[in-house]
Formats: C-alpha cells, structure tokens, sequence
C-alpha cells in the first residue's frame, strides 16, 4: 500500500473500528494515577492531577444549610507561567462525588466538563490580548477588567451536571459559565479578587452557588521535609518550610444543600441519625483514545479524542496514597474505587510510615492491627467513649472504603481549631475537611499514635509531632469559595510571592 491517501483512509478506518469497539462499553473503566505528583503516572498528566478534596458545612452568615465540597486540579502553579498559564483541560471530564450509603459507591455525582475558545487568534499573547491597543483604537492599561472583557482572550466556560444513583439520569445545572483569567498580575488583571473572581462565583437553581478557576494553593506543607525520610526542619508548630507557599491551584467549588446529599433526601435530625454522614472523594477522567491531527485551517495541532472514560485520578482523604500505599500499588490504588479497597486494608492495618515515624524519632508506635487508623480512613468512627455519644463519622457497609467523611448534622464550630477533631473540635478532620484544617499534622500525630483512640501512645512526642507549618501563606476567605487569592504573576503593589519561606508566624488555633 504505497499511495499515502489510501495509506491515511486505512489508518481512519482502522482508529474508527477500534473507537466502535471500545465504546460497546457505556461505563467509564478506571486506571491510571493521581493527586499531588504521588502515583508514577499521573506526574505526566499535571491538568488531570487532582491534588485536594475538601467537604465541610458551609461557614458564610445565612449559609448554614449547606455544605461545600470543593477538589482542587493541577499543582504548584507558577503564578508568572505564562503565557498561556493554566487551565482546566477540555478533553477531560472532572467529578466530585458522594456515598451516602456506604457502600463506596457514588450515589450522587457532580460533573465538570469545559470548553475554550480564542478570541484573536492573531495575537502573539495567550490569556490576555490588548485588542484595543493593536487596533489603535487605545491603550493597554488595564487589560481585563471584567469576565465579558475583549481582552481576555482565551476564555473558557463550563456546565455542571448532576447525576443521582437512584434514576442515572443526568440534570443539567448549569452551562455556558466564566472561569475567571488567571492572576497575572496588577496590568492585565487589576483588582482581581473584586472584578473577575467574585463575579464568577453563580447561583444555581438549587439555591447553592459554584466556583471555577485558580485559587491560591491552601495546603501547607513541608514537602522537603517528609519526604526526605521525614527530616523535618522543625517537630513543633513553627519553624518549618511552607514548600507549597507561592504557588496556585485551579480549583472547583461547589455549595449544595444538605438535603440533596443525604440518603433519604431530608436534613437528618441528629448526628447520629443514619443519614448524618456522607463520604466524598473526587476525580478526573479521560477518553481511552487521543489522537493529534493537524488542522489545515489554523496551521495546530489539535487533539482527536474517542473512546469510553477512564479514570485518571482519585483523592478523598489527605495523604493516604502519598504516606500509606506501596509505591508498586499507588496506580492501583488510583484505579480502583472506593467500593474496592479492601485490597489495600493491610497497608492501613500495618502502616510502613508509623515503623519509619519509629525509627526516625525513636517511639514507640502502636502495633498492628492499627484498627485506630481503620476508622479514621477507611470506616469511620463509631459512636465511642473517647469521642462521645455525639459524635460518629462511621459510613461503611462492613468493609473499608476509602473517602472524606462528613457528618453533615455537626454544626460549624464558634471555636474552630486547626488541629480539628484531637484540638476539640468536632466540625474539623477527620470530620470533613475544611480549608484551613492542619491534615500534614493530624496525620502524622494519627500514625504515629498520639491519638486518644490509642491512649497507650498518645504521649509526646507521638501526639505532637508536626510539620513545622501551622500557617498558610495566604489568608483564606470567609466567604464562598473559601480558598484564598490567587497569587498574583508579577505582583508591584505588595511583596511579591516567595517559594519555600521558614513559617515563623504563629500557629493557628
């Protein structure tokens, strides 16, 4: 077959049969990798990369009967990468789902799915495009003003869809709504958090609201720190290095009424009612195929995508793939549902992370079976002494399933601590997980069994060990989306943003 037409309707025909043959299957399969550049595959796919989830009741004044649920995508954003910067991808679709029934099965799903489109095509400039100005019709201070503005010349809109177990079929929300630019800086977008990201926060019919756009990275960590075998630069509250501080995150927030989470519909009447709790992981998932072809028309190449989903990413709790699964199964762990996880129940049972904990600090660490970490992770807490006749956060069918757990009944505390559930307050992790929660520090303190759940080690320095990071770089916003600004790109009227700075700010509560 020498003819190069004959050549190219051969390959058609053969990608087509096996686009058929794929889509026989209507449900999407999952495989694959995520969350935070910790699963071998997914550090080569950074936009499908989901990096936190988060599931708290709503905090904002008249909001009380709601709750927010927000993942966030694509980690360490340069804020100054330009100069297209960052964006959800298209060909992916993005969901953030809930398991009222414990079963690890979703039985209500939010969908994400969004759409680019340029403007002026002829600019050498990617978001931003001063067309006024190349027009010579003015200026180029400022640039975008507003999500309508000429000048944001790669806007990208998106629709929200929501799926319940009980019909399958799809409602959609909404369509066609404006992810803000990303913060570039005080020219191209002046007044950012007023002009462009509170505009892009919408009500839905349901009487919630939802966000979609960059936000300012909010997990504080020492990255360097734990993951050079746990030398940590401090074990205290301060003094550590805020590896995540400077960098942003492309973040999708969405508030929801109680009612429409639950079980049986209705706000449950007590936290122990059979309905109070929920469990919400979040992924991302992409067509099996992808195909590049060039567009004669635009001189692009532009991707050909078919096929049925596969998912690429999955993240419920904070650091259980990161600090728990074996390296030879963290993409296993990636594919594989909630509803599957008791294939992964001994590395819970038997952590490598409390005998490293151990070794590095000297301690004794709990032995194994750790069932204190089973329901913290994989169950959820039964009604107990330790935590009181009023307070569960236990959603299971008998076996582990792996999600954030929320008891959506547990009113928002008056007192909120950053160390949540082991500072006393019940409203914080492992009860949820709201923005500001220490997750780096609970965890570690979890593992290594200075916990009241494991009374015989919750001794220093077992129950206060930490990271050294007890502060976000950026003050987080007490109203809808809740993440604080993004970072801005090139910052003239403040300090501009630092990478890895020493936390010497004082800890949260």
């Amino acid at each position: 077959m020498r003819n190069p037409s004959a050549r190219r309707l051969a390959f058609v025909s053969l990608l087509f049969a096996l686009i058929a043959s794929f889509t026989l299957s209507p449900n999407p399969t999952r495989s694959l990798a995520s969350s935070h550049r910790e699963a071998p595959l997914i550090v080569a796919d950074p936009l499908a990369d989901n990096t936190d989830t988060y599931a708290f009741r709503s905090t904002e004044p008249g909001r009380g009967g709601f709750v927010t649920l927000i993942a966030n995508w694509i980690p360490f954003q340069e804020p100054s990468g330009g100069p297209h910067f960052y964006k959800f991808d298209d060909t992916a679709l993005y969901e953030i789902y809930i398991d009222n029934t414990g079963d690890g099965a979703e039985d209500v799903t939010y969908q994400f799915r969004f759409n680019t489109r340029f403007k002026n095509g002829d600019s050498i400039l990617g978001m931003a495009a001063p067309n006024q100005a190349l027009n010579g019709t003015g200026g180029i201070e400022p640039l975008i003003t507003s999500l309508d503005d000429p000048d944001y010349n790669e806007p990208q809109t998106y629709s929200v869809t929501r799926i319940d177990r009980r019909t399958n079929k799809p409602v959609l929300l909404a369509k066609d709504l404006l992810t803000p630019p990303n913060n570039i800086g005080e020219r191209t977008t002046p007044n950012y958090e007023t002009t462009l990201a509170q505009p892009a926060v919408y009500s839905l019919p349901n009487g919630g609201k939802v966000f979609a756009g960059q936000r300012d990275e909010g997990f504080y960590i020492d990255v360097g720190g734990v993951f050079d075998t746990l030398k940590l630069k401090s074990i205290g509250a301060i003094d550590g290095v805020d590896s995540t501080a400077g960098f942003n995150v492309s973040t999708i927030a969405i508030e929801v009424p109680i009612q429409e989470l639950t079980r049986t519909g209705a706000l449950p009447s007590s936290p122990t009612a059979p309905d109070a709790v929920i469990g919400v992981w979040a992924t991302s998932s992409r067509q099996k195929i992808t195909v590049l072809r060039s567009n004669p028309h635009e001189g692009a190449e532009d991707p050909l995508t078919a096929g049925p989903l596969q998912q690429v990413s999955r993240l419920g709790s904070p650091l259980v793939n990161e600090l728990i699964i074996p390296l030879k199964l963290k993409d296993a762990f990636n594919r594989a549902t909630p509803a599957g996880d008791s294939q992964f129940a001994q590395f819970v049972t038997n952590p490598q992370l409390a005998q490293l904990l151990s070794a590095v600090f000297g301690i004794n660490v709990p032995p194994a079976p750790r069932n204190d970490l089973v329901a913290i992770f994989a169950t959820g807490i039964p009604v107990n002494a330790v935590t009181g006749p009023n307070f569960t956060t236990f959603l299971s069918d008998g076996k582990p399933h792996e999600m954030l757990r929320l008891n959506v009944a547990i009113s928002p505390s008056s007192n909120p601590s950053r160390l949540g559930l082991l500072g006393g307050d019940v409203a914080g992790f492992p009860n949820g997980r709201r923005v500001f929660d220490d997750v780096v520090d609970i965890c570690l303190r979890a593992v290594a069994g200075g916990t009241p759940l494991t009374p015989a080690t919750n001794i220093s320095p077992n129950n206060t060990i930490g990271d050294g990071v007890a502060n976000n770089d950026v003050p987080f916003l007490t109203r809808f989306p809740y993440l604080g600004t993004p970072q801005s790109g090139n910052s003239t009227l403040g300090a501009p943003h630092q990478h890895h700075p020493i936390n010497a700010l004082p800890a949260l509560p």
